[in-house]
């Protein structure tokens, strides 16, 4: 037996489990800005009925801030994808890290969209959050599944953008007090142009976005909440896409579920972290490795802390359009 033969055992499983794929510093101003944004991740217009907040403020939520043949191209595909991953021991579990690896590579591939300043991203997401009355983690209930719909401008947060939950609308602003306009976002708060701007390569993007978390209690968990936030509701281009994946290989702690269900019952293959005996999943189609939605399991009663499932996502001209 061969010293390596573990390796090929856990490359031969995941070749099982999944189909072949388809053919530093911050700058000026951005420390002002995330201080305001420390306060509250969105500033409403409006004041959002009862019920609604726990649903509005979910994001950041942890940051307090805002056949043979196929066999045989799986394997080698995953063999191309090791000798890709940047070495670091200490990162996620050997499977996650080559099914990080693949979803990366099929990431990198999907065409990069031409987008106008003016325009907006659209995500329409079906979900169920974990809605605490009072913040306490004692009264806490699963809330009925929904339809959420959101809007956001994909160059300057000062745009007023727009967020569709509960049959009502409501309009999406920052407090411009500590943003000088246009302000492109940052990685608690992206735009699209801000997701651009950001390092493909790995070590570099993991290491702006623990910047980012200094003195908010950063770890493992934390970055992986983050990334996680930049993949469900946000639009980032392909390459930005697959670095965030190949950062989320280095993060300790992270590793597969073989079946997870995301809000609509989809089943697919996940990446996790547990924290606190929570496991949140990213839940990924076996046959497209495309992103479906997460997943949120309290171990400790194996009950569900929320999920979602990502339905559209799309780019219009303004802000409560829907895409045909």
């Amino acid at each position: 037996m061969t010293a390596d033969n573990p390796r090929r055992t856990e490359v031969a499983e995941l070749a099982r489990l999944l189909p072949a794929p388809p053919e530093r510093d911050l700058p000026p101003g951005r420390q002002q800005a995330l201080k305001e944004h420390l306060i509250s991740e969105l500033r409403l217009a409006d004041t959002p009925p009862e019920g609604q907040a726990a649903s509005l403020r979910r994001r950041r939520r942890k940051a307090m801030i805002l056949s043979a043949a196929a066999g045989v191209a799986a394997l080698a595909a995953v063999a191309i994808m090791l000798s890709l991953l940047p070495g670091n021991t200490s990162g996620a579990s050997p499977a996650a890290a080559r099914l990080l690896a693949k979803i990366a590579s099929t990431a990198a591939r999907q065409p990069g969209p031409q987008v106008r300043d003016s325009q907006f991203w659209y995500i329409k997401s079906w979900v169920s959050y974990l809605s605490c009355n009072g913040g306490s983690g004692n009264n806490c209930v699963l809330e009925k599944p929904h339809e959420r719909e959101i809007w956001q401008s994909v160059s300057n947060q000062c745009v007023t953008g727009l967020l569709r939950e509960y049959g009502q609308n409501t309009p999406l602003t920052f407090s411009t007090n500590y943003l000088h306009c246009p302000y492109q976002g940052g990685v608690h708060d992206p735009t699209y142009r801000f997701l651009q701007s950001l390092p493909i390569d790995p070590h570099a993007l993991l290491n702006l976005i623990e910047r980012e978390m200094q003195g908010q209690q950063p770890g493992p968990e934390e970055a992986f909440t983050t990334i996680g936030d930049l993949l469900g509701e946000a639009i980032a281009p392909p390459r930005v896409s697959a670095a965030l994946y190949w950062a989320a290989a280095l993060i300790p702690g992270v590793t597969v579920v073989r079946d997870a269900t995301d809000a609509i019952g989809r089943h697919g293959i996940a990446v996790a972290m547990t924290y606190q005996s929570v496991r949140t999943e990213w839940i990924f189609s076996r046959q497209t490795l495309q992103y479906l939605g997460e997943r949120e399991v309290n171990l400790a009663n194996g009950s569900s802390a929320g999920v979602t499932a990502v339905l559209q996502r799309a780019f219009v001209n303004h802000a409560g359009q829907v895409p045909r």
